[in-house]
């Protein structure tokens, strides 16, 4: 090997010292791998670099993000599954048949109107987040991306759907909604915020399709990837 190919003699030293340690001493390798950057990647044989792993994290989510959009979004959508299906509270439920007999069909039209723009929102998040692990996050769950981007977007995400909601919640009929929502609430004692509910099963049912996505693409189920995909996971 010519001196001008040689590996360098740190990164050689930083391969041994990930090598010769337990599997399960391995978890924080890839925040190393960022710091070493491509150049160690590839001195550690590995076919593709810490940028490489984040620019596929964030195809995968992307990926999920459409798959929850097209989903969700139709009419009937977050019917499709019991985990995303919408429900009112248990004691509004049998007065609603009588008093309010539409309402859960509204909120589900509402719901349905805001997953697009919802949508966009995830797209902003997922552009933007840092991985500070992605090494681990590769060797992770078979969901370890999804609630990695869940537990640090969450928050912001839920601020920028909620007014998306509330104006698709308007569209759907806001004021004969809350009306509902309101004699509901007095007949039975039991407060109900459409907007916080809303919000937060949207954003719960996005990530349960985006972690689907994620679990088909790690097992092999989803076949139709990138070539970035196939060779990272």
């Amino acid at each position: 090997m010519s001196l001008k190919n040689a590996v360098p003699l740190p990164l050689i030293l930083l391969f041994l010292a990930v090598s010769l340690q337990p599997v399960s001493a391995r978890a924080g390798w890839g925040e190393t791998l960022k710091q070493a950057g491509e150049a160690g990647s590839q001195a550690m044989g590995l076919s593709v670099g810490p940028s490489r792993i984040e620019a596929a994290f964030r195809e995968l989510l992307g990926m999920g993000t459409d798959a929850a959009v097209e989903s969700l979004s139709a009419d009937g959508g977050f019917s499709t599954l019991a985990a995303t299906a919408l429900s009112l509270p248990e004691s509004y439920r049998k007065i609603a048949e009588t008093v309010a007999p539409n309402l859960l069909a509204s909120l589900n039209s509402a719901a349905e109107a805001a997953v697009p723009g919802v949508g966009e929102q995830f797209k902003k998040a997922i552009a933007t987040m840092e991985f500070s692990n992605p090494g681990s996050l590769l060797s992770g769950s078979k969901t370890a991306v999804t609630e990695y981007f869940d537990a640090n977007a969450r928050d912001s995400l839920t601020r920028g759907a909620a007014p998306l909601v509330e104006a698709a919640l308007n569209q759907a009929g806001g004021g004969s909604i809350l009306s509902a929502i309101k004699q509901l609430g007095s007949l039975t004692g039991t407060p109900f915020d459409p907007v916080d509910y809303l919000t937060r099963k949207t954003l719960d049912s996005m990530f349960l399709y985006i972690g689907k996505t994620e679990e088909g693409i790690r097992s092999g189920d989803i076949t139709t990837t990138s070539e970035l995909l196939q060779r990272v996971f």
